[in-house]
């Protein structure tokens, strides 16, 4: 839509509401940089949004509006409050949070009959002492700004019921606030506060106290005074103690002390018995007192990363409980009676010392359910349970470096000189006795062309024992070593590694030992063999077994029954069974639960001795048997020259009966082939083709097209952002190809590169992006053209799909980044840097090199909304261990009138000026009558 025709719409809704007389107005998300005089012909406006718009001044017209009581100018960029507004007498709620204001006017205590006041993430240093005249204030909330002190004048603010002072850089609490004798709800999270003082005693009506991320070391006896408090954070300080005293607040429902440095539960806190949420998390806790057991209305309890080593019985007493958090302790055992919390909806207990299996468990995200893990672990008590024994081995490694020669000497003792070149994969079973148990390896021997790196991200896994194969004739980098190291990191966590380097006969191996163990610490042992020889295969065999013995999995204790399912499935020749099938065999060994049959063959999935997609809606309803099937059908296809040079990546059904055996491949198994290389994002399907044809993005011709110059480019008219790599696996940008694959702009696309459009509601693109990747460098860049209206919105879209990408390996780094603006020759700028920087109150970025200071606020807005990076900063503190929504829910209780409505993308459609609107407006401490978020 053009400026001139938004313009004119705009003037017409104006007219339209001065016609009839409404009394509301959304006009939040407008991209408004001012006001249009009209609007003071709204004289019977009351409310009035104009959040998230590009204001940079407020028009005089608008102090006509007289009869105004709710004005929301939030996420903006004012950087001052007109004298004009004091005329808007009869305003009540005031929201001006997300601008730029330095300094509050003195106009602002005209409007003597405010009750709520938003100031948040603003740059303000001081509070002023004018403030203190807004007697009939109510609400205040001054977080995010840069103060340093809280000003003596807010002690006259006698009415004051909530106030916020979050992430300022204030090291004290001022005695003016014992003053405020009606305050409820006070929040001063986020500052460098060292202690809390006993003046703070004398606000007897306070119900909500937060005092999360400061620096504090002791809770001192006088705040038991705050007999009303009912919630009450002191989460991520420095405590070392929980005081008796504090068991004399007896209202108090929510208490978090996660975070700290606490040692020990005192049996006085069990005489807080109206306590519902406790959360003592990543402390420093070795036991659980029996006492706990009387804090009866507890429903949510949350002890995970401690020292627990055991859980009392008398835990099983809290019978209102939830939610329960055990993880990330030295728990080897579960106390019988457990199971008789049966309200409990969550259960963590993953990273423990418990001989329970993972699938069963679950993890951070997923945590399995409470009555399976019950029933699970009531079958091991029973003794019908048999360990494992099995786990998985890895040979990874640059092609041609004797990875399959080096598991014939192992296996088999033999040696074939002419030993040909994997292709694809290979798995095989081998049975090793360690620590006098037989247990079996399932081994996988990956061929190390590049054209499979694609498919690593589905086999490489965490609970897995790798070996990275070096051939000592080359160097380092030849081998790749770091290469494989990070990409071991990526997919398989810490799973532990040992580095052989093959060949050793003929020349020793030249690594950087040190620097390597230290840089990557799962690094078992750095051993040089020979498959022509047979030197150092036993030393090799030792460090496996060595290495095995320590895998916890390898023992987990298992139903006999489920057993029994996994060697009849074992036992089959076929390549699939149908789902029906599969239960089948699970009903004949007495394997009823459908939890337990999910779990067996996820087992089986883990330990890659199937492969199973039973949540796709294509794909559940076979379970392939032999992985090796679904392997060498894919890598035949990746491997073939024609579909490599002829058809540049095209796939057809044509295709897959002209490269496979169709004894093994019949034409009726060609769409679950390919609806796997879907799901596996490995390809895509081509829309309008007369036949099936599917494009793989990894065998595009590497060259890209001659001009993929963007319109303006030149003159610097683009939003520019990059990502750099530690390690970049090829899969990447091949899967984001597949995944925007609707997007593509006039078919452009090469191995290493994609054009897409953005179309705003019409044929003709508003923005065309490029999308490059530098495989040397290690690093890709996207650039954006055309409507700056809607660059942010596209570049937000790109982001998400990389991001999803990026999720799914276990631990990839990288750094984002953004280019310094009119200095495109000089390094970039790490973007999540910067937005620390801004959370921290900096205005600006200095950079030496260049002599300037780049304004952080208007760089930053070019990529992401305030509001975004507000809810990004949150979700950050969450991945710090933060118990975000209960810390959020009580906060939301301290602001029950402010609103954080965020809308990433910016695409969000209001009802505007609807006479009867109600719609919530976005951005930090809007008002509205409806939402309670802080």
């Amino acid at each position: 839509m053009s400026a001139s025709k938004s313009k004119t719409e705009l003037l017409a809704l104006i007219d339209q509401a001065a016609e009839e007389g409404w009394t509301e107005l959304d006009l939040s998300g407008k991209g408004l940089t001012m006001l249009p005089p009209k609007i003071g012909n709204l004289t019977k406006l009351t409310t009035l949004y104009l959040d998230r718009n590009q204001l940079t001044e407020i028009s005089e017209s608008l102090s006509s509006l007289s009869n105004l009581t709710t004005l929301s100018l939030s996420s903006n960029q004012l950087t001052e409050i007109p004298e004009s507004l004091s005329s808007l007498s009869n305003l009540t709620q005031f929201s001006l949070s997300s601008n730029q204001l330095t300094e509050i006017s003195e106009s602002l205590s005209s409007l003597s009959n405010l009750t709520h006041l938003y100031l948040s993430s603003n740059q303000l240093q001081k509070i002023p002492e004018n403030l203190s005249l807004l007697s009939n204030l109510t609400h205040l909330s001054l977080n995010r700004n840069q103060l340093t002190e809280i000003s003596e004048s807010l002690s006259l603010l006698s009415n004051l019921t909530h106030l916020s002072l979050d992430s300022n850089q204030l090291i004290e609490i001022s005695r003016s606030l014992s003053s405020l004798s009606n305050l409820t709800h006070l929040s001063l999270d986020s500052n460098q506060l060292m202690e809390i003082p006993e003046s703070l005693s004398s606000l007897s009506n306070l119900m909500h106290l937060s005092l999360y991320r400061n620096q504090l070391t002791e809770i001192p006896e006088s705040l038991s005074s705050l007999s009303h408090l009912t919630h009450l954070s002191l989460s991520s300080n420095r405590l070392t103690k929980i005081p008796e005293t504090l068991s004399s607040l007896s209202n108090l429902t929510h208490l978090y002390l996660n975070r700290n440095q606490l040692t020990e539960i005192p049996e006085s806190l069990s005489l807080l018995s109206n306590l519902t949420h406790l959360y003592l998390n990543c402390n420093q806790l070795t036991e659980i007192p029996e006492s706990l057991s009387l804090l009866s209305n507890l429903t949510q309890l949350s002890l995970d990363s401690n020292q627990l080593t055991e859980i009392p019985e008398s835990l099983s007493l809290l019978s209102n409980l939830t939610q329960l958090s055990l993880d990330s302790n030295q728990l080897a055992e579960l106390p019988e009676n457990l199971d008789c919390l049966t309200q409990l909806e969550r259960l963590d207990l993953f990273d423990n010392l418990l001989p329970i299996s993972p699938e069963i468990l679950g993890g951070t995200h997923n945590p399995g359910a409470p009555a399976e893990i019950f029933s699970y672990y009531s079958r091991m008590r029973s003794g019908e349970v048999r360990p494992l024994n099995e786990a998985k081995l890895l040979l990874v490694g640059q092609g041609s470096v004797g990875k399959t020669s080096l598991i014939e000497r192992l296996l088999h003792d033999r040696y074939d000189t002419n030993q040909p070149q994997t292709d694809g994969l290979n798995v095989l079973t081998w049975g090793v006795q360690v620590n006098s148990k037989a247990v079996q390896l399932n081994v996988w021997d990956f061929g190390g062309q590049e054209v499979y790196h694609s498919t690593h991200q589905f086999f490489l896994t965490k609970r897995s024992l790798y070996i990275l194969t070096c051939n000592c004739r080359t160097s380092e980098e030849e081998n790749r070593i770091e290469y494989w190291l990070k990409l071991i990191k990526s997919f398989g966590g810490e799973s532990p590694v040992i580095i052989v380097g093959n060949k050793c006969d003929e020349q020793p191996l030249d690594i950087q030992r040190n620097a390597l163990r230290k840089k990557y610490p799962n690094i078992k042992a750095i051993l040089e063999t020979s498959c022509s020889t047979g030197d150092g295969i036993d030393e090799l065999r030792t460090a496996i077994e060595k290495e095995v013995a320590k895998m916890d999995d390898v023992y987990n204790l298992l139903p006999l029954s489920w057993f029994q399912v996994k060697e009849q499935l074992e036992a089959m020749n076929q390549d699939f069974i149908s789902y029906s099938e599969y239960l089948k065999v699970c009903f004949n060994n007495d394997v009823h639960e459908e939890s337990d049959q999910e779990q067996i063959i996820d087992l089986l999935h883990n330990l890659g001795l199937v492969l199973n997609f039973r949540e796709h809606p294509i794909l559940k309803g076979t379970n392939v048997l032999n992985p090796d099937w679904v392997t060498e059908g894919i890598y035949a296809l990746l491997s073939d020259d024609t579909l490599k040079t002829t058809s540049k990546g095209v796939l057809t059904y044509a295709d897959l009966t002209r490269v496979l055996s169709p004894d093994r491949y019949p034409e009726k198994r060609h769409t679950y082939l390919t609806t796997l290389m879907q799901e596996f994002e490995l390809c895509y399907k081509l829309p309008n083709c007369s036949n099936t044809s599917f494009l793989i993005p990894g065998l595009l011709p590497k060259d890209e097209p001659d001009d993929i110059s963007l319109p303006g480019e030149s003159e610097g008219d683009t939003l520019e952002f990059q990502y750099h790599y530690r390690v970049l696996s090829g899969s990447i940008l091949s899967r984001f190809i597949v995944n925007a694959h609707e997007k593509i702009y006039e078919g452009i696309q090469w191995r290493n590169g994609v054009m897409l459009a953005y179309c705003d509601g019409s044929t003709t693109p508003s923005n065309i992006a490029r999308i490059k990747a530098d495989t040397e460098d290690k690093k890709i860049f996207i650039t954006i053209n055309g409507s700056p209206n809607t660059r942010r919105l596209f570049l937000g879209l790109i982001r998400d799909t990389f991001n999803r990408i990026h999720n799914s390996f276990a631990s990839l780094e990288i750094t984002e980044c953004v280019p310094v603006p009119g200095h495109p020759e000089h390094p970039p700028l790490d973007y999540q840097e910067l937005l620390g920087l801004e959370a921290m109150g900096e205005q600006e970025y200095p950079i030496g090199k260049l002599r300037i200071k780049v304004n952080l606020r208007q760089l930053l807005d070019g990529y992401e909304s305030v509001e975004a990076r507000r809810m990004s900063q949150r979700e950050d503190w969450e991945k710090e261990g933060m118990m975000i929504g209960e810390e959020m829910a009580m906060r939301r209780g301290m602001m029950p009138n402010i609103t954080l409505n965020i809308d990433n993308n910016s695409s969000h459609q209001t009802v505007v000026g609807n006479k009867n609107n109600t719609s919530q407006t976005q951005g930090n401490d809007n008002i509205t009558r409806q939402t309670q978020s802080d």
